[in-house]
This record gives C-alpha cells, structure tokens and sequence, in this order.
C-alpha cells in the first residue's frame, strides 16, 4: 500500500473523502512536513504549488495505506492538471518515511505564502462542487480530457454555488427536504455545456407523490448580460454576431443582436463580469450599473441564469466597430443606436433576444429618470 503526502487542497478532509471514494477507509492520516521546500499560492490563482527552498518546511498530511484503487482515483484527480508523482522524504511526529508527492509538471509563477484556511473560506465549496462532477467520470474520461474540461466543470459548480442563493417564495412553493427524490440521474453529454437526465419524482400539490418523470436538463453555467447606454446623447450600444441557437434551429439569420454578454467566472460577482466583459467586447467602461433582473429564461428544459444590468457609459459615433477576443472565437461587431431607432427594432422583431428585451423594456420604463439626472 501507498503512501502519499499532501501539501495543499488535498489537506481539506472532505475533499480528500470525494476524490478517494470508497478508498478512504483504508487509508490513515498524519501530519508530515516536507524539509526545503515551501507552499505557494500560484500568482492570479485559487491554488496551490510546492517549490524547493532552503530551510522551509511544507507542512501537510501523509496519507498512508493507500491501495492500488485509491492510488488511482488520485492520479485521476491531479493527473488533468499537469501534476506527476515524486517519490520524497518526510518527516512525521515518529520519524522520517518515504512518500509520494505531487510536483507540478511545469512550475508556475509562485505567489502569496499559501494558507489553506484562507482557500477553503474562498473556494472550498466551490471546489468540492467540481470535483463531485469530475469523479464522476472516473473510468470514463482521461485525466487529459478532465483537464481540457475543467474550467466549464468549475463554473458549472460556481453556478450551483450561487443557486444556493434562492429567491423569495411568497406565493410560489416553498421547496424543503425530500420534496423532490433522484432515483437515477446520467450525464449523457459533458463538454462546454452538459447534459443531465433524471429520473425523479416530487410532491404534488395535493400533497400526493407523483409517479416516476423522466427529464432533461440543459446545463449551463450562469451568465450576464449589459445594455451600455448614455443617457446624455439618449442612445444605446447592442452587440451583433453569429450564435449557434438559431443556426441549429434552422434560422436562415444567424446573426443576432443583443447586449453585452458572458459567462460569469468561478470567484467573479455579476457585476465584475459584466465590466469585463463590455471592456472585451466593446472597449467600454461603466459609470453607474443598474440591475435589471435575475431569471432564468427557459426554466423548463435550462438550468442557465442570467443577470441583466442597464450600465451607464460614454457612447459617441466612435464606439461602434469590431471587437471580441479572438481567441475566444469571438467576432463581434458593435451598434451605437438612438432611442428611436432602437424602438424600430424591437417593433419590427428584428430584436428577438430575450435579455436585450427585457433590459430594453426596464430602460423604457427608466429613461426618463436616467436622463433626467444625466
């Protein structure tokens, strides 16, 4: 059996029990420490990095009687991170015992002296949310693959995080636990996106227990979407490009028009997402943000949930152009639009994105309060 030593957010008990499963009974733990070297945050990140220096000691976990299984289900987990195995000398409350320890394949820039306390308060849940979604696939996908997919598995996880988060429930039921049973639940599709099939039943409203659906659920990660708008020349910028809903749907016009959108990053609040995003798109910087609404807008089939913002900017002639981050695949170009010829296009239909819709109707309602203290 296997003996492992654990430096950073492996330390975490209950992510360790995720990643090991089954394995964790026959494991046993001890604090160890590594002698020379030190634990860092990686610069810009939410993780950890090991580096040798002198006269440091990397204080951790040892994990002894690993099996085989256990050995493998955590080579999985670090495996699609460019993490490897090296075998190192640590030092226990009993004496010195050889280990195994994950050095980073390609040492990053090191940051901050690392604190797990400090990680866990930040992005402990968030990450034992993603790491249910990536042993999921254990035996089904490569740690390479786990790797390529992980930022989508993590901001799905942060869009579970931030459901928790629920609205009021003043006319609409008031959900508690054991109100809605999983007998089975797949994950068909897993990629950008991902797909969810259940079967489930839940508690109707004569207190009775439906029979057992089958349902479908699209999941996305949760988004936001800002209309720019200067109240001072009473105009606004929409955002034009190719989407792939409408493609498929068969849409002989697949450019749509819409206002400044993107997913929200795991550690971003909507707001944050939303200046950065119309500073990618569109070279914009807000003055004053003004929340819309947060909704889904299709809770029937989509877990995705959107914030809209109405955000106050400079819009001269010069705001229009190109835009996007290339290496997104993003090709935007941008429309600089008086009051009226917005209407125009909200009356003729040629606006048919839901989120511009809605910011377009708060703005109507809003506008002249707006302009007013312009």
């Amino acid at each position: 059996m296997a003996a492992l030593f654990f430096y950073g957010t492996l330390c975490h008990g209950p992510l360790l029990d995720r990643v090991l499963g089954p394995e964790r009974g026959a494991a046993t733990v001890q604090w160890a420490c590594l002698p020379d070297h030190a634990v860092h945050w990686v610069t810009g990140q939410g993780f950890p990095m090991i580096r040798a220096e002198p006269g440091a000691n990397a204080e951790g976990l040892l994990v002894s009687g690993l099996t085989a299984e256990g050995v493998a289900r955590l080579n999985f987990y670090e495996g699609g991170f460019g993490y490897g195995l090296c075998e190192v000398e640590v030092q226990t409350r009993q004496g010195a015992e050889v280990a195994q320890v994950y050095f980073p394949d390609r040492p990053p820039e090191a940051g901050a002296p690392w604190s797990l306390a400090d990680w866990v308060e930040r992005w402990g849940e968030l990450t034992l949310l993603a790491a249910e979604e990536v042993m999921e696939n254990y035996g089904r996908l490569t740690p390479d693959e786990i790797g390529r997919r992980f930022p989508s598995i993590r901001a799905r996880a942060a869009s579970r995080l931030n459901a928790r988060r629920s609205a009021p429930t003043t006319l609409r039921r008031h959900a508690g636990p054991g109100d809605v049973t999983v007998c089975d639940k797949r994950r068909p599709y897993n990629g950008f996106f991902a797909v969810e099939d259940y079967e489930l039943c839940h508690v109707r409203f004569d207190g009775s227990a439906s029979p057992v659906l089958h349902r479908a659920a699209f999941i996305s990660t949760d988004a936001v979407t800002v209309l720019p708008y200067d109240p001072a020349r009473d105009r606004v910028m929409v955002v034009e490009q190719f989407r792939m809903g409408p493609f498929a749907r068969d849409d002989a016009q697949c450019w749509s028009l819409e206002a400044i959108a993107g997913r929200i990053d795991p550690g971003e609040t909507p707001r944050q997402t939303a200046s950065r995003e119309a500073q990618e798109e569109a070279g914009l910087a807000f003055g004053t943000l003004h929340a819309v609404h947060s909704y889904y807008p299709s809770p029937g089939a989509m877990s995705e949930y959107i914030y809209s913002f109405v955000g106050i900017a400079d819009l001269p002639d010069a705001a229009e152009g190109l835009g996007g981050a290339p290496d997104e695949g993003e090709d935007i170009r941008a429309h600089v639009l008086g009051w009226d010829g917005l209407m125009a296009l909200m009356d003729s239909g040629e606006i048919e994105n839901a989120p511009l819709v809605l910011s377009v109707l708060w703005l109507a309602r809003h506008r002249e309060r707006l302009r007013a203290g312009a």
